[in-house]
């Protein structure tokens, strides 16, 4: 392009999107235009103390044409198009906005902003109705607007980067300001002093007032899972993001980042010119290499020497969006059930919730925790008690802290104990997916490392020692869902034990040590240890499990495949309805039942709720634990009962007053709890509990419910 023509296309965007910032309104529904949008915004960005006004693609579109004296269809492409050559016009544009807002205090805090960095203020776009996936990301989409979605798997630290240098000529000491950074440090190209002639002994005033500095960090971004093509590995790119959207998510987040795809030297980006020459010695070589086919690369980069060089693509993030997940078949972006932020519900949605908390059955008895249960994987048939536990899991409980600091963890953990064929597998992948920090793992081909942690060196950072984490990090405020978790060694099974209970890992590793938050959920699966559970023998003889490992989770189900002509009639006529007609367990069954989408906000709704333990409650834990400290019969390896039972105790009776939406743990839900446990320690053949003798009735039942933690089978 022309450079005349180009200077006139740059300063014509600037000037119309001025002019849209300055005349947008909202339309409303009777036609009429609301005040002034961008406007607003801009004084809330600067009384927030921000630099980044962000914009929504779509009100390119939306003006009123008669506001303004250009076509908004044109000005939405060019910027789309020719965005990394239109980006600096835009950003320049927000500090022109500030200059028309009106008062005395938005006046004096502009001022103040304006003389702390004018260069910081930037717009940042939305919203854009396409994304592009990691794969497809090519050189035909250089410098264009575009939104791609991922996994984050790694960040750096926050670090300074070099906007606008100052040099200093140490042939003259003249000083030469203005030098504009791009991704790289450049330094002048010859010094203005007549006969001097210097172009390369400079050096860099890092605390001159004319000197530049920004924050930058690099995200590493993986595609998708759902995005992966059979047989392919998964794609990842370096996402640079600045200032603002520094420090906006972490390794495990599943995110949408609005930039352009942008062209960086192999080498570290953003180092001071002696590191550089470390790294540049890698190509010394490549001269000869290329010869041969085997080099790639430019010659002739200013600031590197004369080395050849490979080019890599990048993608500059102006704006982050966390636990998106876009592409994975869903029509928008998931709830993030485990989010701390206040959930805005509508009307509508607010009385369906609570008519299902406050549901009763055809006997008169609250069948809340029935009607959620059945909507967790529904194209499961069966294992209610399983989808219970489930449930519970997905809600959590509440986690404490004591007076001298110790934590005590509120997730819940789940083990699948059974026979092949009992839709374990089909569990968890449907808790993985369900969720956005939902991890799938395989305990066979999963090592400590790949579960915890481990140190390795980013070759893109001069070889600088980072943390790399594994399943149970990304995993953080969500849950780990372990398959054939009794097929992992010995000393891969011990090195969860405290991410399962203390929920950290410790690392003393390659001179780092440090103690990462491992707060997730672990739901395992495992086969018994002859394939085929044995009735006669007790649970701890039928896994592979130490003690440990066993007393850590506070849900353990048996399922097993039970020959039973009723069921085995309605598990396959419920996947025959599944595979020819898509008709699922929980569409079918009642209008109660929730879809994915109202399952988690209705999860989301729950965890609000912070139930206390009534004194009667308390009673009534007491002695459940009592009783299964003096009974013999239920043993749970070689250790027993141990006060973690007690804890599960506590945390499976919090979880389901949630379930109910009630601010009390009262002594119902405390048995609800008890029976639930009961399950996961029952053997075939046992002597009943009885806590009370009016109660022995409702323990007795309880006590004759089976070996199986729920009569069904799997989607195939």
């Amino acid at each position: 392009m022309d450079p005349t023509v180009k200077n006139q296309l740059i300063q014509r965007v600037q000037r119309y999107f001025l002019e849209f910032l300055e005349n947008f309104r909202l339309k409303n529904e009777d036609g009429s235009y609301g005040d002034l949008y961008y406007l607003e915004q801009a004084t809330k960005m600067i009384q927030e103390g921000k630099r980044t006004l962000y914009v929504k693609i779509e009100h390119l579109e939306q003006v009123d044409p008669a506001a303004i004296s250009f076509e908004p269809p044109v000005l939405r492409h060019v910027i789309e198009l020719k965005y990394m050559m239109v980006r600096d016009a835009l950003n320049a544009a927000v500090p022109q906005l500030l200059g028309k807002l009106q008062g005395v205090e938005i006046e004096e805090e502009v001022r103040k902003a304006r003389e702390d960095d004018e260069m910081k203020f930037a717009a940042a776009f939305y919203d854009l109705e396409t994304f592009s996936g990691i794969r497809d990301l090519r050189t035909d989409r250089l410098g264009k607007l575009q939104a791609i979605c991922g996994t984050v798997t790694r960040t750096t630290e926050v670090k300074p980067e070099l906007l606008v240098g100052t040099f200093q000529c140490n042939e003259c000491n003249r000083e030469v300001s203005g030098v504009v950074q791009q991704f790289k440090v450049t330094q002048p190209a010859v010094c203005p002093t007549r006969n001097c002639g210097n172009r390369s002994n400079w050096t860099l005033m890092g605390e001159s007032r004319t000197t530049r500095w920004g924050d930058w960090q690099k995200i590493r971004l993986q595609e998708n899972e759902n995005e992966v093509p059979n047989g392919a590995m998964p794609r990842s790119i370096d996402v640079i993001v600045r200032d603002e959207n520094c420090d906006l998510c972490k390794p495990g987040d599943k995110v949408m980042i609005t930039g352009s795809l942008i062209v960086v030297p192999d080498v570290p980006s953003m180092m001071n010119p002696s590191e550089l020459k470390t790294t540049a010695r890698r190509s010394l070589n490549t001269r000869s290499d290329a010869a041969y086919g085997g080099g790639e690369g430019v010659r002739g980069l200013k600031g590197t020497g004369n080395r050849d060089l490979t080019y890599r693509l990048s993608f500059f993030g102006t704006f982050v969006r966390e636990n998106a997940d876009w592409g994975s078949g869903s029509s928008g972006p998931s709830e993030n059930i485990r989010s701390d932020e206040k959930l805005y519900l509508s009307p509508a949605d607010k009385d369906k919730f609570r008519g299902i908390s406050l549901h009763t059955g055809p006997g008169g008895k609250k069948d809340c925790f029935d009607v959620l249960a059945r909507s967790v994987a529904p194209q499961i048939h069966g294992h209610l008690e399983v989808k219970k536990g489930i449930l519970l899991m997905l809600i959590g409980a509440l986690p404490k802290k004591t007076d001298e600091g110790i934590k005590l963890r509120g997730d819940i953990n789940v083990l699948l104990l059974g026979d092949p064929a009992t839709a374990k597998s089909a569990m968890l992948k449907w808790t993985s997916v369900f969720l956005p920090r939902g991890i799938f793992a395989s305990g066979k081909t999963s090592t400590a490392a790949g579960l915890t942690a481990s140190v390795v060196r980013d070759m893109d950072l001069d070889q600088e020692k980072v943390i790399q984490p594994g399943a149970l990090m990304l995993a953080d405020n969500g849950i780990c869902c372990i398959d054939e978790f009794e097929r992992m060694d010995a000393k891969d099974q011990t090195a969860i034990h405290e991410a399962m209970e203390q929920q950290t890992i410790t690392l003393s590793k390659a001179g780092i040590q440090a103690t990462l938050n491992a707060r997730t959920s672990i739901l395992a699966s495992a086969l018994p240890k002859n394939t085929y559970y044995e009735a006669d023998l007790p649970l701890h003889k039928n896994c592979e499990l130490t003690p440990p490992i066993m007393s850590r989770f506070d849900l353990m189900f048996v399922m097993q495949d039970i020959h039973d002509e009723p069921n085995d009639e309605a598990v396959a006529d419920h996947i025959l309805n599944l595979h020819s007609l898509g008709v699922t367990e929980a569409t079918s069954r009642s209008d109660l039942t929730l879809n994915s989408v109202e399952l988690q906000r209705y999860i989301r709704l729950a965890r609000t709720f912070r139930p206390k333990v009534t004194p009667e409650a308390q009673q009534r834990l007491v002695r459940c634990y009592k009783k299964l400290r003096e009974d013999r019969t239920y043993v749970r390896g070689a250790c027993g009962v141990t006060v973690r039972q007690l804890e599960s105790l506590i945390r499976l009776s919090e979880a389901i007053a949630r379930v109910h939406l009630d601010d009390k743990v009262t002594e119902q839900y405390v048995t609800m709890a008890f029976e639930l446990q009961l399950n996961t320690l029952k053997r075939a053949e046992r002597e009943n509990i009885d806590l009370e003798d009016d109660e022995a009735g409702a323990e007795e039942q309880a006590g004759a419910a089976g070996a199986a933690a729920g009569a069904g089978g799997g989607a195939g």
